[in-house]
């Protein structure tokens, strides 16, 4: 009520009935005068909603504005006071009363500085306790856009939330990133310039471009001769040529002491060889053989000893087991030992002392040209690429993928490395594994998220997007079991489902194999329903999956042949391939080049078993030049003092080259074994907790166990230039086929 309460008076002159009326007016005046002037109500305030969320957005400095009400559940206009927020949250225009009931209010958030924050809003009267309203904001960092070249821009478009590039102008310089590229500039957003010329007027080397060391002058191969008596030989001016071999060479299979088939002048002939004819080739492990009175005399083979040795279960007392059991091996025979997760790099192991030092912690390393390039080193946080000086353990250089793209971070958080691959000698490929983000809390999650990097000589990235696949979203932990580049840089992927909650990982069924070309372009996809993931090998134009039994051509994914069994992890020289011998069998099997045409069995005698499934290419020198042979173990029941022994088999024919038992006494058959020059590395004796070998082939393989390392001293013995030289092809474990070096050719 606004106007002035009046109580009426009695007037004399009423009836005492009017008297009564007039006293029951003046009650009810009064009740209504208590209402509005005697007692005044009292102002209440209240906000209409508590807390005022802001969505995440990103530090853009560009305003946001949301309303909230505030009431006033009074009956009175109220003067208010406000104690507004400080930046970057702001109160528009507080009005400076309120009436009775409700009030918009515009609250602005200018987010300028990545981060989350709090905020408070509060308003009062007079003297009253103050109404206050929370004000929560959060602001994402700008991720930092990496462009596809050094002829494009690329810049983070908040309203689209991905990366723009633009293109420069064309005929503006560029950095080509390689030291073989000359003269560069920017046409249609592609740096291109000329390709440097390396020559040193030598026809007896092969003249390289290093992306990042520049021209190299390399030794060429040998000359081929002609597979009797005439020797490949190379003249610096005029190449290649053929020169006679020293008479009274062996030249063909016929070599007895009553007749043997050696060179004369140049040509393989048959004679009747002298007392002291060499008629059986020296091996590593055992001397020649020569005529003595029409028999050949040769001494027995002695057992191959370890050069070096280290047991990584059997430290010192006192000291905490190192988890090893991984190694790499540089084609000189220096030797990496590793391991994964909570495992300590071991630097040049075989070279520094009995017991290797420590480097750091590391999920995986692999050796990338005169590089040792490592996933997740150092540890943390993970998501980083290290290339490391193998010979001082110097870092060359990192790449750290939470800097370099937010942008992933946002799709998944938890981020890390799962597999890398060598494409070529001025860029490789990492594939990094997270948790999404609607299950970041979850460290059991079996959801997954999946990116894949380009990186160059430098470290730098070239190209990155996310892998995706309907396979990828289901959450039963996919995971890339197999990683593979072919000699120009295409990338193959294979994922499968986890059948296992923790590492090591089973690989389960379906799988998708996936292809990218060298600047991460998607190819291709194919998905198996019956084969579980593993490793892949790629070499002229075909792609060998570990578990399944077809060839796929590398262009398509489309079905090239097939064999009777599974794969394997093959061996692929220029004639043959040999998938891996079946543990515990007798036969190894060779195919020709690109088909199923089977060329040779080698069978090992009755007492004789293949001990191991693993098989490596090596180059063997013979008197007339290199042959190449795939190297594998048996195990030998009649001789049980040196049952084991490594066996050399010559790839294209099948027959055996040498064999040479060695005196070791192994927890395990041989789990994993690489070669270089004059030497091979072996490790076995990776135990789970159970003492069993646990998932092998499992990722990462023989995780959490100690193995026990060895070298051993194989005059003759080489790295072979062959397009896939083993599991994971070759002692670099780059998973890369070989590019084959062209030989001096004929002036």
């Amino acid at each position: 009520m606004t106007e002035s309460c009046q109580v009426l008076t009695r007037s004399p002159r009423r009836s005492a009935p009017g008297w009564l009326l007039l006293a029951a007016l003046n009650v009810l005046v009064a009740g209504a005068c208590k209402d509005d002037k005697l007692e005044p109500t009292t102002t209440v305030l209240r906000f209409g909603a508590d807390p005022l969320k802001f969505d995440p957005v990103f530090a853009d400095s560009q305003p946001r504005r949301k309303t909230v009400s505030v009431i006033n559940d009074g009956r009175s206009t109220a003067e208010v006071s406000w104690q507004v927020p400080d930046e970057p949250i702001f109160l528009i225009d507080p009005p400076s009363v309120l009436p009775p009931g409700e009030t918009e209010l515009t609250v602005e958030f200018i987010p300028k500085v990545p981060g989350r924050l709090s905020r408070t809003l509060s308003v009062k009267t007079g003297d009253s306790r103050p109404v206050v309203l929370a004000i929560d904001a959060a602001a994402r960092a700008i991720p930092q856009c990496v462009p596809t070249s050094t002829c494009a821009t690329s810049s983070f478009d908040t309203t689209l939330q991905r990366c723009v590039e633009t293109t420069v102008a064309d005929g503006t310089s560029c950095d080509p990133q390689s030291a073989c590229i000359t003269g560069a500039t920017c046409v249609g957003g592609r740096c291109i310039g000329a390709p440097k010329t390396c020559d040193d007027g030598n026809q007896c080397t092969i003249d390289v471009c290093n992306a990042t060391l520049g021209c190299e002058f390399l030794p060429a191969p040998p000359c081929p001769g002609d597979g009797k008596c005439m020797q490949g030989v190379c003249d610096p001016v005029k190449g290649c040529g053929l020169a006679p071999m020293a008479d009274g060479t062996t030249c063909g299979t016929l070599q007895t002491c009553l007749a043997a088939e050696i060179c004369i002048e140049g040509a393989c002939v048959v004679r009747d060889p002298p007392e002291g004819y060499v008629c059986a080739q020296a091996s590593p492990c055992q001397d020649r053989g020569v005529c003595v009175n029409d028999v050949c005399v040769r001494p027995p083979a002695t057992a191959l000893l370890p050069s070096w040795s280290f047991d990584a279960a059997a430290v010192d007392a006192g000291t905490t087991t190192p988890q090893l059991h991984d190694f790499v091996m540089e084609p000189n025979g220096d030797m990496t030992l590793g391991g994964f997760f909570q495992t300590p790099v071991i630097l040049r192991a075989n070279t520094s002392s009995a017991k290797p030092t420590p480097l750091g912690v590391s999920r995986r390393c692999i050796l990338w040209g005169p590089r040792l390039v490592c996933a997740d080193y150092p540890a943390s946080p993970n998501g980083r690429v290290t290339a490391i000086d193998p010979a001082t353990g110097g870092t060359l250089w990192s790449y750290d993928v939470r800097t370099d793209r937010a942008d992933f971070l946002m799709v998944a958080p938890q981020i890390f490395l799962a597999r890398l691959v060598v494409q070529t000698t001025d860029r490789m490929a990492a594939v990094f594994e997270a948790y999404p983000v609607t299950t970041s809390s979850n460290p059991n999650t079996q959801c997954r998220r999946y990116f894949m990097v380009t990186l160059d000589a430098q470290g730098r990235a070239i190209a990155g997007q996310r892998i995706e696949d309907p396979l990828l979203d289901v959450c039963n932990h996919p995971h890339p079991y197999g990683v593979a580049a072919d000699a120009v840089g295409n990338i193959f992927i294979a994922f499968s489902p986890t059948t296992s909650q923790q590492a090591p990982l089973k690989p389960g069924t379906p799988t998708l194999l996936m292809s990218y070309t060298r600047d991460g372009v998607f190819r291709w996809k194919v998905t198996d329903a019956s084969m579980p993931g593993g490793e892949l090998a790629v070499a002229r134009g075909l792609l060998y999956p570990e578990n399944g039994s077809v060839a796929l051509l590398a262009a398509t994914g489309a079905p090239a042949f097939s064999l009777p069994s599974a794969l394997g992890r093959i061996v692929i020289s220029d004639a043959r391939f040999s998938p891996a011998p079946v543990q515990g069998s007798q036969t190894l099997s060779g195919y020709e080049a690109g088909l199923n045409t089977l060329r040779w069995t080698h069978v090992l005698p009755s007492a004789s078993r293949f001990w191991s499934d693993q098989i490596r290419l090596a180059s063997w020198k013979v008197p007339n030049g290199q042959r190449s042979v795939a190297l594998t173990f048996i195990e030998d029941s009649a001789n049980p003092l040196t049952p084991i022994s490594l066996r050399a088999i010559h790839v294209n024919d099948g027959s055996e080259a040498f064999s040479c038992p060695l005196l070791i006494a192994p927890r395990t058959p041989t789990q994993l074994f690489e070669v270089g020059l004059n030497t091979f590395g072996m490790m076995e004796g990776a135990l789970d907790e159970n003492g069993g070998p646990g998932c092998g082939k499992c990722d990462p393989p023989f995780a959490g166990s100690s193995a026990a390392f060895r070298q051993f001293s194989v005059p003759g013995l080489s790295v072979p230039f062959e397009p896939w030289l083993g599991t994971f092809g070759g002692p670099s474990h780059d998973h890369r086929e070989e590019v084959q070096p062209t030989g001096p050719g004929p002036n």
